[in-house]
């Protein structure tokens, strides 16, 4: 694997590439995604200038939410394209840098408050950016293969900090289909993150 654009040797990525080259992105938002807006206090934990990591982040409108209230935050996004024209869709400042542990892309505010790294999100580590403070997930999880799923969870414990949370949004449906977003379940996370020291705690839905 290699933290440049279009280039990997897992299947996953050259789906999404193709769905953000085609415009096919449903679940890009206008704006935050409302169960994070409804969850915040639980999300936020009272936490300030918190360190908050968005794998996998696309053009998240969560970026700048969370870089509003005061926080740095960290995205990673495997397409140079997306991730630049994050910063020109929302008419923001942007410093190009170079990673100096995974020597990619890292676009960034002046103040390098909001950052995202232009990577593969299995080559990043803590100590690309730190450890943290919170992480909001949407769909990264669902978004890899099924083979992939305990490296990635490894991946993302190894980033936090002691005092950390956690959200993870989800996707359900009938197993039958065999695509992404993945469908997962609660007895699949609860599989996942057992005896890895975590307490999953389902907060909220927004299906029926």
């Amino acid at each position: 694997m290699v933290g440049t654009e279009g280039k990997s040797d897992m299947p996953q990525f050259e789906y999404w590439t193709n769905r953000w080259n085609n415009g096919d992105t449903p679940w890009q938002l206008d704006g935050v995604y409302p169960l994070l807006e409804k969850n915040q206090d639980v999300i936020l934990a009272g936490k300030q200038d918190a360190r908050v990591f968005l794998p996998m982040c696309g053009k998240a409108p969560e970026l700048e939410w969370f870089y509003g209230k005061g926080h740095r935050v960290v995205g990673v996004e495997f397409i140079e394209t997306v991730a630049r024209s994050y910063f020109v869709d929302n008419c923001l400042p942007l410093d190009e840098a170079e990673c100096p542990i995974l020597k990619c892309k890292i676009f960034q505010t002046p103040d390098k408050r909001l950052r995202i790294f232009v990577c593969n999100v299995f080559d990043f580590n803590k100590s690309c950016a730190g450890a943290m403070d919170i992480v909001w997930d949407r769909g990264g999880l669902s978004s890899i293969d099924v083979e992939l799923r305990d490296r990635y969870v490894t991946l993302m414990l190894s980033l936090l900090s002691p005092n950390f949370s956690y959200a993870l949004w989800t996707i359900v449906y009938d197993s039958s289909y065999n695509g992404f977003p993945t469908s997962m379940p609660e007895a699949v996370l609860r599989k996942l993150f057992a005896g890895k020291g975590i307490n999953l705690r389902f907060i909220d839905s927004d299906g029926p």
